[in-house]
């Protein structure tokens, strides 16, 4: 009776490296922790438990056995039991897990410095630790894997996006590859390759949804996924070659159904299009690409996040959230204004609606909560050189 109830009521809630541990208890526990509907199941309460998300940091650290070696580290910093959302006391405890890199399976990654995560689903985080190679990784389960080289031909840009397809229930990656090399004196459109987990391989898609008769559109910096849409920050750019590409460079949101294979547009709110007298466009379109611009879950709901220099606070944040979104259009709507904070050198994440997670000058680690205003220093002081996400523990398995 008790192994029963266990079973179906108690084990689901537990985090990921519990059950790890629990599936040498015995036979039994293995074959349920690694059922499909048990991994559902606990993936569901860990996106539903404020104490199962947490903060994932990843750095490449040296060796503890071997000076010569690297070895990717990831740092949970996670929530304690004692967390008072209603006091808005933050109480968090900091665990380090690290994959040797000296395998040979993942030769080539030993000399980069730093990896670049590029997206993030369901407890599987895409990583690129260097230009060719991209790797899925599930820390909580400590499973790693370098997916196969690309099909397509040397690129001049590529931008990467992951996801989850609910309808074909695979994960997806998405690269999308531009090129330089004009045909008959156009801007050929960019290329897109999709790799499918459950096939481990790598196959080209029809573009056409990225250009128009005279146009292409160009996905850039990945953001976010949520609700089988992968977002990024991107531009669209006339087929015409010009001397000076940045200058008819439209900046945008581009996203991707990962079920329909199919990307779509929308415009940045009316505000982020106003240039200063005396500016020119790919100055402010460059501005729009690099500041703290980002696109963010907030309340439920895609937002942006960003510097509003064109509001009665110059130079100060903004939320705009997307509304009557159909997976095709939708309208911005301003949310929130506040001012930098001194001493602040950059946003890394927004992790609750209300909670924003920065590094200081210094490197430290805090969280402000804008609904009091309130700084907290967290127990992390890291790099300059890292990545950060808000991640949520599953079982998921990637091998």
């Amino acid at each position: 009776m008790w192994e029963e109830m266990a079973l179906r009521h108690i084990l689901p809630r537990l985090p990921s490296k519990s059950l790890m541990r629990f599936k040498c208890v015995r036979k039994s526990w293995y074959t349920v922790i690694n059922n499909p509907t048990f991994v559902e199941n606990h993936l569901s309460n860990s996106m539903h438990n404020k104490l199962s998300t947490c903060i994932l940091v990843s750095r490449f650290v040296q060796s503890d056995t071997n000076s010569d070696e690297k070895e990717l580290a990831f740092s949970f910093l996670h929530l304690r039991n004692d967390y008072d959302d209603a006091e808005h006391n933050l109480n968090f405890v900091v665990e380090d897990i690290k994959f040797p890199l000296s395998s040979g399976r993942f030769i080539g990654l030993e000399d980069v410095e730093s990896p670049s995560i590029l997206g993030h689903c369901n407890g599987i985080v895409c990583l690129s630790p260097c230009s060719d190679n991209l790797v899925l990784c599930n820390p909580a389960i400590k499973e790693i894997k370098l997916l196969p080289k690309s099909g397509l031909p040397d690129w001049w840009g590529c931008a990467v996006g992951f996801g989850y397809d609910p309808k074909s229930k695979d994960y997806k990656v998405s690269r999308i590859a531009s090129y330089q090399a004009e045909i008959d004196g156009l801007i050929p459109p960019p290329r897109v390759e999709i790799y499918t987990l459950s096939t481990d391989s790598w196959r080209e898609i029809n573009n056409n949804s990225l250009e128009t008769d005279s146009t292409c559109f160009f996905p850039d910096y990945f953001q976010i996924y949520f609700q089988g849409i992968c977002y990024w920050v991107g531009y669209e750019q006339p087929k015409q070659s010009v001397e000076y590409e940045d200058e008819e460079q439209k900046p945008m949101v581009i996203f991707f159904d990962t079920g329909d294979e199919i990307f779509h547009n929308l415009l940045f709110p009316d505000s982020f299009y106003m240039y200063e007298e005396g500016s020119s466009y790919a100055y402010e379109m460059s501005y729009l690409m690099y500041c703290d611009l980002r696109i963010i879950l907030w309340d439920g709901s895609i937002a942006l996040f960003g510097f509003n220099r064109f509001s009665v606070c110059p130079d100060s944040y903004g939320v705009w959230v997307l509304d009557d979104f159909d997976g095709a259009k939708g309208s911005w709507t301003k949310h929130l204004n506040f001012e930098p904070l001194m001493g602040i050198k950059r946003v890394l994440e927004f992790w609750r609606s209300d909670e924003i997670l920065m590094v200081t000058e210094d490197g430290d680690i805090v969280s402000f909560n804008l609904a009091i205003e309130k700084l907290k220093n967290l127990p992390m002081k890291i790099p300059s050189d890292f990545e950060t996400i808000v991640y949520v523990n599953s079982l998921l398995p990637i091998t």
